[in-house]
């Protein structure tokens, strides 16, 4: 467990860093802001475009993987709207963005760097698969059920229209689809190109975790740590295990696909819940709250999860 723990811990420590920076005044709150901008507009664009060109979609999109990672968010999904609505007593569209913060997993600032750390770049192939489709399917089933749960706003297929519009130009999709574009046609990059890439990439991962930290110093703990330990358990432990139960004891998938499917779907939602309930709001306080926490509680389970696929597979 110890060696597993090392493994994470360099990703965590970068992420604390910019948390420390942050809180003890070493650096501005607004850090967050410029950081994440350079990294989500820029740097990590720049690192989905570089894994697209280079994908072998084959090896990427395993039904079977994609199967396990998604049914199992869907099943926390429905799990976190239930007990929201019935154990906590949360509204209809509170407890759609309970449920979301379940469902979304922070596949690529924490799921990535895991992934390169613990297995190596080879790793990465089936992740990409996952990570194409992420936010996509993810957006499409957290908008659907919120505008069916809440009474009031737009109709259900201008508000699906308004967010595929926001999807597609959302710059982490604008990398992977220009990326898949220069991969299906052939073209080869020339070195004047493909060194500018490299080196927007490199830094993509370092400055999404700094910019990570600096953000959740703007979360507090209120009053909600049942809920938030409810969304981490289904986040952190439910959503693993069925894609674990579904890649390897049903399916008997390929280690590097169990491993793929499982350790992206232990990632806690990192900032994507919190947004979706700014978004609506609804269930906003527990959604920050639930950010710290899942964020938190994944430095252990994360590894733990490292080590049972260890000695499992």
């Amino acid at each position: 467990m110890l060696t597993t723990l090392v493994v994470i811990l360099p990703v965590f420590i970068v992420l604390a860093t910019g948390w420390l920076a942050v809180r003890t005044g070493y650096l501005r709150q607004d850090l967050s802001d410029h950081l994440n901008a350079f990294a989500v507009r820029l740097a990590v664009p720049a690192l989905l475009f570089r894994a697209m060109i280079d994908l072998d979609f084959a090896q990427a999109f395993q039904p079977g993987m994609l199967a396990g990672f998604y049914l199992g968010g869907f099943v926390s999904f429905l799990a976190g709207i239930f007990l929201a609505r019935f154990l906590f007593g949360r509204r209809p569209g509170e407890a759609v963005a309970v449920g979301f913060c379940a469902l979304f997993s922070n596949s690529v600032l924490l799921g990535i760097p895991i992934m390169q750390h613990a297995y190596g770049d080879e790793a990465l192939v089936p992740v990409f698969g996952i990570v194409v489709l992420h936010a996509g399917i993810n957006y499409t089933i957290g908008i659907s059920f919120m505008e069916l749960a809440r009474a009031d706003g737009r109709s259900l297929r201008e508000t699906v229209r308004v967010a595929a519009g926001s999807i597609l130009a959302n710059p982490l999709m604008i990398g992977v689809i220009a990326g898949v574009l220069v991969n299906l046609s052939g073209i080869v990059l020339p070195a004047v190109l493909r060194v500018p890439v490299d080196m927007l990439a490199a830094a993509g991962i370092p400055a999404a975790l700094v910019g990570l930290g600096a953000a959740l110093t703007r979360y507090r703990l209120k009053s909600e740590l049942a809920e938030s330990l409810m969304v981490a358990a289904l986040s952190l432990l439910l959503h693993p295990f069925i894609a674990f139960a579904i890649t390897h004891l049903l399916l008997d998938l390929p280690v590097e696909q169990v491993r793929a499917a499982v350790v992206v779907a232990a990632m806690p939602p990192g900032l994507n819940g919190y947004l979706f309930a700014v978004m609506y709001n609804r269930a906003v306080s527990l959604s920050a709250s639930a950010t710290l926490v899942t964020t938190a509680l994944s430095v252990p389970t994360i590894a733990a999860w490292l080590w049972l696929l260890e000695h499992v597979l």
